[in-house]
């Protein structure tokens, strides 16, 4: 799989506004500076953007997000109380925050538990996760759930088949740019033209 069909796949909740971010880890030899400047270029103007951080010798992260999404999941009261508890700069806006948890996945051996917020996923579940390790929890999907089951798996449902459409999209030769601004006319409601 190259490194744009693993962007297609994995990011593509955020890349077409469902998600406020997805997260993907590639392997050096498969990662491209060169490509995420140039999906950077493409993408920017529909405000979504991807950075990387190097976790290891052994992978690179490769986060990909929304804008605008991703400030409505991290800066309602809520989501900012529980960052503020967790030493981000709350203060200085989204761009800090991004840094700041960037910086945090590339020092930490473990994953900071706040990623999920970033993710999108609820702060419920972010919080129960964190303090159950897991356990305990009502659902098992792209994410532990501990509140609503039948939300979350509405959700993980439309971003498998976001991914999906997606990925055949790019492998019929679409660029990101236009499946991005396009995806809801592409699903015509959910069912792949």
């Amino acid at each position: 799989m190259s490194f744009e069909q693993m962007v297609a796949y994995f990011g593509a909740p955020a890349l077409c506004g469902l998600k406020s971010a997805n997260l993907m880890s590639v392997k050096p030899c498969q990662f491209s500076s060169d490509k995420i400047q140039e999906l950077n270029d493409n993408l920017s103007s529909l405000g979504k953007k991807i950075v990387s951080v190097s976790r290891s010798s052994s992978n690179v992260l490769v986060f990909i997000y929304d804008e605008s999404l991703l400030y409505q999941a991290v800066c309602g009261r809520n989501q900012m109380i529980y960052l503020m508890h967790k030493k981000y700069p709350v203060g200085r806006g989204l761009n800090a925050l991004i840094q700041e948890l960037l910086l945090r996945m590339s020092c930490q051996v473990s994953f900071p538990h706040e990623v999920g917020l970033f993710l999108g996923y609820p702060l419920e579940d972010v919080i129960s996760f964190e303090r159950d390790g897991g356990h305990s929890s009502k659902f098992s999907g792209l994410w532990q759930v501990y509140g609503d089951v039948d939300e979350a798996r509405k959700k993980m449902m439309q971003y498998r088949q976001c991914s999906l459409t997606c990925s055949k999209c790019f492998d019929m030769g679409m660029g990101f740019y236009y499946i991005s601004k396009n995806y809801k006319i592409i699903c015509n409601g959910g069912n792949f033209i």
